[in-house]
């Protein structure tokens, strides 16, 4: 199995991994003309112009990305001059293969040096525009393409560009004037033809274009798979101790010793349980306190297996991934989010009307049934009147509640009414559908510490 993975790892580096000592980021400018193949309506089929910057991103020699912008213009021929009739703008990326890299031609003496090809292929967004029309068409697009590249120098190349380009999801032909939703799926398509240049940013010799793949030189390979030898070496175990040799700081110890994560051999110390409880000080994370033999020998007074230092609820069984709180129900929620909006009072007063009762006794019943619950009552209101009026009220109208839920046996200790007044609205206060929102008691639900 390790040869095979070996043999694996020679052929991934040869042929995807590539050379990596170049310059990886080019600026990319072309422009060229257009020509529409599907749902053209109107419009000329072929025409300029078509202008695109964008800036790609080699990975490798052979792989990498190419982000793109582009406009298209489309148009129509009238009395000898050129009628702009719609404008076509894509944001797109895509990613690249150098095939001349791929193929070697690259290494190709004289002519190879000095050329290469390059495929690209992605997905963006496009929007189509027209002065005669007040409609946006926007839509998925993809695009694939060949690019031929000409070498300048280390710094700058010349290409050509031939690429295709679907529209999908799209509403409108490229005239703005057809409505092609009916048909969905491919709405429409169009060629680009175009020249550009690229210029190539780094401190590096050569650029990822220019970078002839090492599966071509035979001293490389052999160096790399001199590597891969070193590194079969490395990871045997020739102690048999369970830990590879580059990590094995005591390469030679005794068959079947017990060995630390370096493979040194472990001492057998005294057996010692300073806090006697039961979890030995050299496996015990709280060696000083007595703690829970299922909390590593940290204490754990709601034997949820959260520590009590690191537990947000230590006297209550919850969840590691909520602190060691416990979780509130879906159910317990729902009552809590409907006692929000049927909590009222009589206009201007602390006191309860008679049709909040039954969702206060919904809430006294969940307090009751989860004694681990402490519950905020925050009182709110809407901003009509004098500020510290409403504060108080509000305040008041908190504390109605709590002594309603004392009523109904919920212990005081474990209901804390605040009221806020004005100053913290849900929504806008402009309308009487926002002010009577904002007029609010709100439940939040906590745990005992």
């Amino acid at each position: 199995m390790k040869k095979m993975l070996l043999i694996g790892s020679l052929s991934f580096s040869a042929v995807f991994m590539a050379q990596t000592g170049f310059n990886k980021i080019a600026l990319d400018a072309e422009f060229g003309a257009n020509k529409a193949i599907k749902n053209f309506g109107e419009i000329r089929k072929g025409g300029f112009p078509h202008v695109g910057l964008g800036a790609r991103y080699n990975v490798t020699n052979l792989f990498g990305f190419k982000f793109g912008l582009a406009y298209d213009g489309f148009n129509n021929r009238k009395k000898d001059s050129l009628e702009i009739t719609s404008n076509n703008f894509k944001i797109d990326l895509a990613g690249t293969m150098n095939f001349g890299n791929l193929f070697n031609i690259t290494q190709w003496d004289k002519v190879g040096k000095k050329i290469t090809f390059l495929g690209h292929m992605g997905a963006g967004i496009s929007f189509l525009t027209s002065p005669q029309s007040t409609q946006l068409d926007k839509s998925l697009s993809l695009t694939t393409g060949m690019m031929f590249l000409y070498k300048v120098n280390s710094k700058f190349s010349l290409w050509a560009d031939a690429a295709n380009t679907i529209s999908i999801q799209g509403d409108w032909a490229y005239d703005m004037k057809e409505y092609t939703v009916i048909r969905r799926g491919i709405d429409k398509a169009h060629m680009n033809v175009s020249i550009g240049a690229s210029y190539y940013l780094g401190d590096m010799a050569e650029h990822a274009d220019w970078t002839p793949n090492m599966t071509g030189d035979a001293e490389a390979v052999a160096a790399l798979k001199a590597k891969i030898e070193a590194a079969e070496k490395a990871m045997m175990d020739d102690d048999k101790d369970g830990v590879p040799n580059y990590l094995d700081q005591e390469p030679g110890s005794a068959a079947n010793a017990s060995v630390d994560t370096k493979g040194r051999t472990i001492k057998v110390e005294k057996v010692v349980d300073m806090d006697g409880d039961g979890v030995l000080d050299v496996n015990d994370f709280c060696p000083t306190i007595k703690g829970s033999t299922t909390a590593n020998g940290c204490p754990d007074k709601d034997g949820d297996g959260v520590y009590d230092f690191a537990d947000k609820c230590p006297n209550a069984a919850g969840l590691a991934i909520d602190g060691g709180c416990p979780v509130v129900n879906q159910k317990t929620k729902e009552t809590l989010t409907k006692a929000m909006a049927g909590v009222q009072f009589d206009n201007g007063k602390a006191t309860l009307i008679k049709k909040s009762t039954p969702i206060l006794d919904e809430v006294a019943k969940v307090m009751l049934a989860n004694p681990s619950y402490n519950l905020g009552i925050n009182g709110h209101t809407d901003n009509a009147g004098d500020p510290a009026k409403n504060l108080q009220l509000s305040d008041d109208r908190a504390k109605a509640v709590k002594a309603y839920l004392m009523a109904k046996g919920v212990a005081e200790g474990r209901l804390t009414p605040k009221g806020f007044g004005d100053s913290q609205p849900k929504v806008s206060n402009a309308t009487a559908k926002g002010k009577a929102t904002n007029r609010r008691v709100e439940f939040l639900v906590s745990f005992e510490q």
